[in-house]
């Protein structure tokens, strides 16, 4: 009995113990890239870091309504990829079925609560909703008939 209860003691407190690595730190770096004549960073400042936020591909979906026999029908559309890179450059990628919405490459920069594509037609701002959520105008995507465009992240 003794045995059981240092074990699970000895566990607790393992459990409880920061683990090293994720160690914050006061550093602040910065990664800069140029891109269509344009230069944006990707910032790191405290314990924010826009790159582990952000980086990645991001699929892009609209909320649909409709009729059925049965009554109101919902779900997602998805639209498009934003794919954010680690050296500060952006691509936006329209899925095959909406080949013709928007497709332009850039910058970002984001901070703990936005990113702000700068691409070679616009600029557009994807607000955080979550840590895997974004929200944007989908009118800035060429998205007509919907004001909204959720973005997941996808990895």
């Amino acid at each position: 009995m003794n045995k059981k209860v240092i074990v699970a003691g000895l566990l607790s407190a393992a459990l409880c113990m920061p683990i090293a690595a994720c160690g914050g730190s006061s550093d602040s770096s910065s990664a800069s890239s140029s891109a269509g004549g344009s230069s944006t960073t990707a910032t790191q400042s405290g314990d924010f870091d826009a790159n582990a936020t952000y980086v990645g591909q991001w699929r892009g979906s609209v909320a649909i309504t409709g009729q059925t026999v049965y009554g109101n029908a919902g779900g997602n559309e998805q639209m498009l990829d934003v794919i954010f890179n680690d050296d500060g450059t952006c691509e936006v990628k329209p899925l095959e079925a909406h080949a013709d919405l928007l497709t332009d490459t850039g910058t970002w920069e984001g901070d703990s609560d936005k990113v702000v594509l700068h691409l070679s037609s616009k600029d557009i701002t994807l607000t955080l909703k979550d840590q895997a959520t974004m929200e944007g105008d989908a009118h800035d995507f060429d998205i007509a008939d919907f004001d909204v465009i959720t973005f997941d992240f996808y990895g």
